[in-house]
């Protein structure tokens, strides 16, 4: 099996990021702590398994099935 485009996987992981990157923040920001350095751990403690385990795993799936057809 050919290894996906580096390209294309930073292009999905650049679209998968921008709206999480621009939601959690405003969900998330009234139940954390004051502190900033705090707020941006937790944050990326939650985008990060979402962009791990979630969408990269559905995309190389997707981009396994379009290569074999």
């Amino acid at each position: 099996m050919k290894p996906p485009n580096k390209h294309l996987i930073a292009l999905i992981n650049y679209i998968a990021l921008v709206p999480l990157v621009y939601f959690i923040p405003q969900w998330l920001g009234p139940f954390l702590p004051a502190n900033q350095l705090l707020q941006v751990c937790i944050i990326v403690a939650v985008i990060v398994p979402i962009i791990s385990y979630v969408v990269m795993p559905v995309t190389m799936k997707i981009l396994h099935r379009k290569s074999k057809t």
